[in-house]
């Protein structure tokens, strides 16, 4: 563990001047890119890191699969026997999911109305406001102001709908499917993240004055990976995105202090390091699974996870990642715009999993938002 660390603080200082070298540095101020058809304070269509990766397939790989980052989770996403029936279930017939989980009070209690102090493990509401409304919200967002920047017909309603089927796919994929019960019936926290949490954080995302607070007052911005299919077997790997809370400080300009959550948590402090760069390092924990217990109240695991991100104005080009306990233990991204072959610019990363098996992969600015790869 300790030669990982250090190994990451060695490839970080070694990282920056080569971004910097790689990837043009346009001049973009904080403020929002004024597009034809609204303002853009995520999404400001540089042809470098995160902004040149991302797209609807970003969206659907690693929104919508964003638990296949737990350890036992079977990533052959062709060929998954999703829970269809439990999420159809647990919108339109709510009553039995509900009942089962303790009634509607109970549920809203735990999973929409923060009251729950007296006993952090109801208080699902706490996950379900930071990776549906907000970080949800805030994928939205990115996805509506990429499309506006690339003149797509009817933006709004491709977002809310592609958002939306991300959605989706991350009930399914993430409903037992070994549960008859649950199949047949669905569950409360499904009814909850469909019809309240998301759709709550793309109405309040979609406002600019909301949108404008989480990115200039709050410095939020959301960092996917580098979602990619991976052969043989056609293996969903490397997929996965969290939300970054960087809001400035009243007392120094040197630093920043960090949040950082997705399937897990981290803090850590955020570096300038000169020409639009930012060094970005920290720890905290991931989680490494999640179970329906007795109650069927959702618990999930954690272990120790750390990592250092490397971004120039909120656009991510590096990042160097090691999770005790989930899918991967390490990760390298390097995001188009970064890296030339070949007159284009490509993005590549690299992956040991569980069992220290390698993955590689390459993307690209016109893919979309998704990649291929290769295991070993």
């Amino acid at each position: 563990m300790k030669r990982w660390w250090f190994a990451m603080c060695a490839l970080a200082l070694w990282a920056p001047p080569s971004v910097a070298a790689q990837a043009a540095a346009e001049p973009v101020d904080s403020l929002g890119v004024v597009t034809e058809s609204g303002t853009a304070y995520f999404i400001k269509g540089r042809g470098y890191g995160t902004d040149a990766y991302s797209g609807p397939f970003d969206v659907i790989l690693n929104k919508g699969f964003a638990v296949a980052q737990w350890q036992d989770q079977d990533r052959h996403i062709f060929s998954y026997p999703y829970g269809w029936r439990a999420v159809w279930a647990s919108v339109t017939r709510p009553g039995p999911a509900m009942a089962r989980a303790g009634g509607w009070g109970t549920v809203l209690r735990r999973h929409v109305l923060p009251l729950s102090w007296d006993e952090l493990r109801d208080a699902q509401w706490m996950p379900n406001y930071f990776g549906h409304v907000i970080e949800g919200g805030l994928t939205y967002r990115r996805l509506l102001e990429w499309n506006r920047i690339h003149g797509m017909p009817f933006p709004t309603l491709s977002t809310v709908l592609v958002t939306q089927l991300a959605v989706t796919i991350n009930e399914a994929y993430e409903t037992p499917v070994n549960d008859p019960w649950v199949q047949e019936n669905g569950t409360a926290g499904a009814f909850v993240d469909w019809v309240i949490m998301d759709p709550l954080g793309m109405v309040l995302m979609h406002q600019d004055p909301i949108a404008r607070f989480f990115a200039e007052d709050l410095g939020a911005v959301v960092w996917p990976r580098q979602a990619s299919i991976t052969f043989p077997g056609g293996r969903l790997t490397n997929n996965g995105e969290a939300v970054m809370l960087r809001p400035k400080l009243w007392f120094t300009d040197d630093f920043r202090i960090f949040f950082r959550a997705g399937v897990g948590a981290e803090a850590g402090l955020s570096l300038p390091y000169g020409d639009g760069l930012t060094v970005n390092v920290g720890a905290g924990a991931n989680s490494s699974g999640r179970k329906l217990n007795l109650e069927h109240v959702e618990e999930a695991t954690f272990s120790f996870s750390s990592g250092i991100w490397i971004d120039r104005g909120g656009s991510l080009l590096f990042s160097a990642t090691w999770d005790h306990k989930t899918d991967r233990r390490l990760a390298i991204d390097v995001f188009p715009g970064v890296i030339e072959v070949v007159g284009s610019t490509i993005g590549a990363w690299f992956q040991l999993d569980q069992r220290y098996r390698p993955y590689i992969g390459i993307t690209g600015r016109r893919t979309l938002g998704a990649g291929v790869g290769v295991g070993f």
